[in-house]
């Protein structure tokens, strides 16, 4: 009878969503993993390669601010020479050598020497440079957070569609069966001439039956993009979540004026900012004390050999083949290009006041974001609670009908509308919660503030 086999579907779609069923259970041993939501994120958090690649820009970043600490005041060069001379003979007042005496014996000549500075003042030259490298260890420390922040966001997306997709298929499964079976006896008893029915009931009936076909291939291209995007993310092959349904994270939403001063303070992308802001900051300091010298301490050291080319005693000779020298001095090195560099502080303070035009355009973008991000999560709040009265109303209308159509005082085509109202309302509640949760994610990703613990993100399965 058609409405048994009705009844049927309808008594199979109000089983809950958390039992699903397996075809075969495997071997224990065989079993994969089950990760939870938190697992997962902790997982993509040590296999994920934008991390690892923010964590080598942090250590580079650092690297240079101890260059320009150190560096400065270790400039110094050694060189050192070998070479070949003509043996000199005599002495400064007569020599019986000509003046270039190529034919006499050739001696080796050996000389090393090490020379440099130290800086003492450079008039901010040093200081801004030491800035600029600290700048850039904060932007490379707040740039592990947002790539961080942005991969929890992934993690938690592709889990609550996995989640999604998993429950539109359990509730499919459930009563795809029984629908087709009931049009395969509808369309027996059209055929024998049944005056109860007619092509009415039989295409009420198929649409059904194509419209729970159609969300059944979404659901599994849902599923699987969901889950190949864990796997990537997380590294973990073959991933498996917990059998429970999908259900709203427990999130109390304070006004928007909140989120828009966390974001404020909190986002990492407004702290790069500011870190951008400070280098060229010090890079107009850095140009402007160009106009002025650098005053140093210059040192130098330096010895020669060269046995058999000359032997003289005298300090006051010259003997470039045997000579020692040791010498200290204050120095000033100073640029004379003084107007190319007004244009090089020109230069520079426009890109100091571009940046901070970048800087202000995208705190305003932010702040869009933030609250476009705000009324995402309070929409997905309204119709996660508007569908899941309707949900709780189609149930109690799809009970009622099958009551009645059991007993005779219902038509096909009533308990027909019953069932699809009762299949579309069920998953437009789970779409909710599914966009909920996402928009709950979205929002602590634009302000830079947790608003849950990681393992706040999905609530404890029911058994």
């Amino acid at each position: 009878m058609i409405g048994h086999a009705i009844l049927a579907l309808v008594l199979c779609a109000l089983a809950p969503a958390a039992a699903r069923a397996q075809a075969e259970e495997p071997a224990p041993a065989e079993a994969p993993a089950v990760h939870d939501l938190a697992a997962l994120s902790r997982a993509a958090e040590r296999n994920w390669p934008s991390l690892r690649a923010a964590q080598h820009s942090l250590s580079a970043a650092r690297a240079r601010l101890g260059e320009a600490t150190i560096s400065p005041f270790f400039q110094f060069q050694l060189t050192g020479a070998v070479t070949l001379a003509p043996e000199a003979r005599g002495t400064p007042v007569f020599s019986p050598d000509p003046e270039l005496p190529l034919d006499n014996p050739w001696r080796p000549v050996a000389s090393i020497g090490v020379e440099g500075a130290i800086p003492l003042y450079t008039f901010g030259k040093l200081q801004a440079a030491r800035a600029a490298a600290r700048a850039g260890v904060r932007a490379a420390e707040q740039e592990r957070g947002r790539a961080r922040a942005r991969l929890l966001y992934d993690v938690r997306r592709a889990y609550y569609n996995l989640q999604l997709a998993l429950d539109t298929l359990q509730m499919i499964g459930e009563g795809q069966g029984k629908l087709e079976q009931a049009v395969e006896q509808l369309e027996e008893r059209i055929e024998e001439g049944d005056p109860d029915v007619n092509e009415h009931d039989r295409w009420r009936l198929s649409t059904t039956l194509a419209e729970v076909e159609g969300r059944r291939s979404e659901a599994v291209r849902l599923e699987r993009t969901a889950r190949a995007g864990l796997e990537t993310l997380t590294g973990i092959r073959n991933v498996q979540i917990p059998e429970c349904p999908i259900e709203a994270v427990e999130l109390e939403p304070r006004p928007a004026s909140h989120y828009l001063r966390q974001a404020g303070v909190s986002r990492p992308e407004i702290a790069m900012l500011e870190a951008g802001i400070a280098a060229r900051e010090a890079n107009v300091d850095a140009t402007e004390a160009r106009y002025f010298p650098d005053i140093a301490l210059a040192l130098s050291a330096a010895i020669s050999y060269g046995p058999g080319v000359t032997d003289q005693s005298n300090p006051f000779v010259s003997d470039p083949a045997n000579r020692r020298s040791l010498g200290a001095a204050l120095v000033a090195r100073w640029s004379f290009d003084l107007w190319g560099n007004v244009y090089r502080v020109r230069r520079a303070e426009s890109q100091l006041l571009e940046t901070r035009a970048q800087a202000d355009e995208a705190r305003r973008g932010i702040a869009l974001e933030v609250q476009a991000a705000y009324e995402e999560l309070e929409d997905a709040r309204r119709r996660e609670e508007a569908w899941g009265r309707g949900h709780r109303d189609a149930r109690s209308w799809f009970v009622a009908s099958a009551q009645a159509y059991q007993v005779g005082a219902l038509e096909p085509r009533d308990l027909v509308d019953a069932v699809k109202t009762y299949f579309t309302s069920r998953f437009n509640h789970l779409q909710a919660i599914r966009d909920y949760n996402i928009a709950a994610a979205s929002l602590e990703r634009v302000t830079g503030t947790e608003l849950l613990p990681l393992d706040g993100w999905e609530r404890p399965c029911e058994e």
